[in-house]
């Protein structure tokens, strides 16, 4: 296969190569999904030897779309990757190794992947992935096969903390999975329902005390890449402390069901699970590649799939209560914890091609009223309404991308209206090459916003000196109930924009 392609490549006729490359392309959609993905590499190689590291990326994209389990690709992406982060390098290598079915080229690719254990700087964690266990046995079912199909083996441990599960059956089999699964298994017991947070902090215990901890709800589905990818996320910076995943269902993580082809947001409570599954797994196979943006810094991230790195843990949690048991049984104990990771300076990432199905529950068994109490909950600990900080001003967001788009460059936003980061949130997810710059009116808000925005301000939003250059900003956005218009257009140049509530409704 592809043999006169492979020959040009290596006999260095570059050109050659490119011309037999776009005639296989032309029939690329008749091919294997493995076959495709093979012609990907043969790509990636081409541009590798033509010293465009840019297509050779595009290149084991398309690979890893056609074929997560092409080997070559994340070898030649771990290679890719040795120089510029040597975490990021090993995750890869990792991948290669755990796919590769050549033992000529697993020696290639275990020779870099044990000179990448002896470079300086690598800080890579396995990973203890903690499932919190209620009934729903045919979910647990295929959260824990999905786990044991994707994640390799040497790189994770689970643990399972089953809260006092009624539902015949589920005990049998996680004890079942104690003695044949893949990879290191733990089963925690509890004699009672302990709810979400303690029982959380229960599995936290029993995790391997150097590894990374994923908390992942026992009604959550991996798909192929998606905790390779948030890892890739985790390892991005020594500043990232949490990872999390795409989703249909999950509170501000969530794909618009119109994207997976659908008419409903509950569609998937209205169909086999199975049925809802291929679904969505069909929408992440076609977008689990690389992106050139992959992350959106948020402030908060959803609790029902959570990737914590250990040196955050070690700062949040130095008691082992990862999650403040006061929000027991559970709601906005992951918001809390948000709260916690960002006063302690860490980023948190939403990683746009990690994928996880979330089936989503109906609430807590006798506990109808445990979304009210937990907001009140935490407004009591951190006396403000984190629901009135976490969507973005729609409107005067998409009329920034819409002018970004239009000027095809950098441009400069001033955001009065910043908060704790979510319209820049909002705004970088969807174009890098916006900077935004915020404003707070108390330092508490400045500090959590600090890690979402390029730069912040922090003082009375109408008197303050901010430390920008007067007229240096594309686009100022304020609220005139709160900003006065001459504060607002001190930064803004004369051609620039003013995004207010009078133009756009807030």
């Amino acid at each position: 296969m592809f043999e006169k392609l492979t020959e040009l490549i290596a006999t260095g006729d570059l050109n050659g190569a490119l011309y037999e490359l776009q005639e296989e392309y032309f029939h690329i959609e008749e091919r294997s999904f493995s076959d495709a993905g093979k012609l990907c590499v043969l790509e990636a190689s081409l541009w590798e030897a033509l010293g465009d590291f840019g297509a050779e990326i595009s290149a084991l994209s398309k690979a890893l779309t056609y074929d997560y389990t092409n080997y070559e690709a994340y070898f030649m992406l771990g290679l890719y990757y040795m120089e510029i982060n040597i975490n990021k390098a090993y995750l890869c290598l990792e991948m290669a190794l755990f796919y590769c079915s050549d033992e000529e080229d697993m020696a290639v690719i275990e020779s870099s992947f044990y000179a990448c254990r002896e470079r300086q700087g690598l800080r890579v964690r396995n990973t203890s992935i903690m499932i919190l266990s209620y009934n729903d046995l045919d979910l647990v079912k295929k959260c824990i096969g999905a786990i044991e199909e994707y994640v390799p083996e040497g790189s994770a441990e689970i643990v399972v903390v089953d809260n006092a599960s009624s539902q015949d059956g589920v005990l049998d089999y996680l004890r079942e999975k104690k003695t044949d699964c893949k990879l290191k298994f733990t089963l925690v017991e509890s004699k009672e329902n302990l709810g979400f947070p303690k029982g959380c902090n229960l599995g936290a215990s029993y995790c391997h005390e150097d590894n990374d901890i994923f908390f992942l709800n026992n009604d959550a589905v991996l798909t192929p890449l998606a905790l390779f990818w948030l890892r890739m996320g985790l390892y991005e910076n020594r500043n990232v402390g949490a990872c999390s995943a795409l989703s249909n269902s999950a509170s501000l993580q969530e794909i618009p069901y119109e994207l997976l082809g659908q008419e409903d947001v509950n569609w998937h409570k209205k169909m086999d699970t199975d049925a809802a599954l291929l679904i969505f797994e069909k929408y992440a196979l076609q977008n689990h590649g690389i992106l050139s943006n992959p992350y959106i810094k948020t402030f908060r991230l959803t609790g029902f799939a959570l990737l914590l790195s250990r040196m955050a843990l070690s700062d949040v949690a130095p008691d082992g209560c990862v999650f403040d048991e006061m929000f027991s049984p559970g709601y906005f104990e992951d918001d809390d914890l948000g709260i916690r990771l960002a006063r302690c300076g860490y980023q948190q990432y939403i990683c746009r091609n990690s994928f996880i199905y979330h089936n989503g529950g109906s609430g807590f068994s006798g506990h109808s009223d445990a979304m009210e109490l937990g907001k009140k909950k935490f407004e009591d600990k951190w006396d403000f309404d984190i629901w009135g900080f976490s969507l973005p001003w729609q409107t005067a967001c998409d009329e920034v991308l819409r002018i970004s788009a239009e000027k095809k460059g950098m441009i400069k936003v001033l955001d009065f209206s910043c908060g704790l980061g979510i319209n820049a949130s909002y705004i970088k997810g969807n174009n890098p090459n916006v900077f935004v710059a915020g404003v707070c009116d108390n330092t508490f808000a400045a500090g959590i916003a600090a890690n979402v925005v390029d730069s912040v301000a922090v003082g009375d939003l109408n008197t303050t000196k901010l430390p920008f250059e007067s007229h240096s900003f594309d686009i100022v956005i304020a609220e005139k109930r709160f900003v006065s218009t001459g504060q607002a257009m001190r930064y803004l140049k004369p051609d620039g924009k003013y995004i207010n509530e009078e133009e756009f409704e807030f």
